[in-house]
């Protein structure tokens, strides 16, 4: 048996199920790693093990997918926000928006809504494009050594010793912590006009405080993707 069949043989993945089935809301990757190795101790970790777990949780979130999608669930992977929900009716557009978590649900033929089908590029294009690719080939487990582990998980680590000012920077933008960039610069824009420096003293306080709270998000939010 070789590392990585070592790593996947330690889950126990009817109770990783069960964990993921009482979810009431996203979960952190961390939770999710004690649930499926209850023995594992991030913080006393190196780099590579780290890594490494990281990738056997994740191989077997994106096999546990297909498991959901025959209950009429959807599993959505994320290091900040995994989370399980139910699948729309066939004829409702499946096309999951992340910003807010919930799914477009528009009606539509196929799987996807015209926007939302041309967003993507197609649907032939929509696996090939996943990063559920990259995890369900176990070449890639063997592919890093301790040192592109550690600036991977350096990325890991700013996120969490800046919680506290991440999250609080979602309260004073006003938007959700599932927001993507994209939806984070233009709600920015917007604040940015509204409390113009020009506006007076109280309106250039306001701007500073959501100018530190919008860069902060731009610095971490890449790291999670």
């Amino acid at each position: 048996m070789d590392n990585f069949n070592e790593k996947l043989a330690e889950i126990n993945e009817e109770k990783l199920r069960e964990y993921i089935f009482l979810l009431k809301s996203p979960c952190f990757e961390s939770q999710l790693l004690k649930a499926a190795f209850p023995d594992f101790h991030i913080w006393k970790s190196d780099y590579l093990a780290l890594y490494q777990h990281h990738f056997a949780l994740f191989h077997v979130l994106y096999k546990m997918q297909e498991f959901f999608y025959k209950s009429d669930k959807y599993l959505h992977i994320h290091f900040m926000r995994t989370s399980l929900c139910d699948l729309p009716k066939k004829g409702n557009c499946r096309y999951f928006q992340e910003e807010n978590g919930i799914f477009c649900s528009a009606g539509c033929e196929g799987n996807y809504c015209d926007f939302h089908l041309n967003l993507i590029g197609g649907e032939k294009q929509i696996d090939f494009l996943s990063v559920k690719h990259y995890y369900l080939d176990k070449k890639n487990y063997y592919n890093f050594d301790a040192n592109s582990a550690e600036l991977i998980a350096k990325g890991a680590w700013d996120i969490l010793l800046n919680y506290g000012a991440y999250k609080k920077s979602f309260e004073i933008l006003d938007i959700p912590e599932t927001s993507d960039l994209r939806f984070i610069k233009r709600k920015f824009r917007t604040l940015a006009l509204k409390y113009h420096p020009d506006h007076g003293e109280k309106s250039a306080e306001k701007f500073n405080e959501i100018n530190r709270a919008y860069n902060i998000l731009l610095r971490i939010i890449p790291l999670m993707q």
